[in-house]
């Protein structure tokens, strides 16, 4: 098989931008505390009448415009988020009706922050199957609506937005060369929505106010996360038999700039080799590798003949990585 590539890449995050300072004055917080334990500035707020899908369908324009082609093209959607629109059926169905995508399939991944990079491996393999030409890997998330805004240790993390590629064949040398992805079901409860779903409905005996939104244990996350940067990176590295010195650069999940700052030091690697903005968008979850990749792109930090890896971790616990020759 012909090797399988990104041939467009488009982000959209919406108008709305909420500061530190602004969160200070919901919560007992500040933009010292904010900065120095996350690296976050800013982040953008999605307005109450936009959907997950609707960010979905942005991001996904910008990426048809730079791969030349057009909805009618797209054989398969597959869209990473863990805050869909509604539980059932798929944001990816509705995205792919918005979008107009008159002859494809559609589907949802949930691997939460990770998410992305687990859909970048999955379209990649559908690529050149039969019937599957060109298909559409799109990150998009509203945290904003899942988060408890009188909890400050998650409400001030997070922002929406929405990044998308259209994979196809490219020629020899070039594409994505291989993934790295891991699962600890153990840690399911280090991040999570604890109600909502069949264990426990909303009403229920068992529900209480509170559990329809987001949680997590930040000291568990963060060591967590340090190991599994680098153990994601070193594994797709070593998956495809290449080396860390040959990798150009490294487009991390978002989560927190501390998070990347030790990861890369595990790596050897300085921070001139990654790629952050989360100080402008905060921790965008499954949307914040493809917004970052599309920006380091703009910047021309990825250019032609550029190693990439991409790497995420998230809720599940779920982790993984993305080799691309560029």
């Amino acid at each position: 098989m012909a090797p399988v590539g990104i041939i467009g890449i488009g982000s959209y995050v919406p108008p709305k931008e909420m500061s530190n300072e602004d969160w200070a004055e919901i919560v007992d917080t500040s933009d010292e505390w904010i900065s120095t334990k996350t690296g976050m500035k800013r982040r953008r707020i999605a307005d109450p009448s936009v959907c997950t899908s609707d960010l979905a369908v942005e991001a996904s324009k910008v990426a048809l415009k730079n791969s030349g082609l057009t909805p009618s093209d797209i054989d398969l959607i597959i869209l990473a988020t863990s805050s869909p629109d509604v539980p059932m059926s798929s944001t990816a169905g509705i995205v792919q009706d918005k979008l107009g995508c008159t002859d494809c399939g559609a589907f949802d991944i949930n691997a939460v922050c990770a998410g992305w990079v687990h859909a970048l491996d999955v379209g990649s393999r559908f690529v050149g199957t039969a019937g599957y030409e060109n298909v559409l890997v799109i990150g998009s998330e509203i945290y904003s609506r899942i988060l408890n805004w009188e909890d400050r240790s998650t409400c001030v993390l997070f922002g929406d937005g929405a990044g998308a590629v259209v994979l196809s064949e490219v020629p020899e040398g070039r594409g994505i060369i291989g993934s790295w992805l891991m699962s600890d079901g153990s840690g399911a409860g280090v991040i999570e929505i604890p109600a909502g779903g069949v264990r426990v409905p909303i009403p229920s005996e068992k529900f209480e106010e509170g559990m329809q939104y987001f949680h997590m244990d930040g000291r568990a996350v963060w060591t967590f996360a340090i190991e599994a940067f680098p153990q994601a990176v070193l594994g797709v590295l070593e998956k495809c038999g290449k080396k860390i010195e040959e990798v150009d650069l490294i487009i991390p999940h978002q989560a927190n700039i501390n998070i990347v700052k030790a990861s890369m030091e595990n790596l050897g690697l300085p921070m001139s080799k990654t790629f952050t903005n989360l100080h402008k968008y905060g921790n965008t979850a499954g949307a914040s590798v493809p917004i970052a990749m599309h920006e380091a792109m703009e910047e021309g930090k990825i250019a032609e003949g550029s190693l990439v890896v991409t790497v995420a971790f998230g809720g599940g616990l779920a982790w993984g990585a993305n080799l691309i020759q560029f």
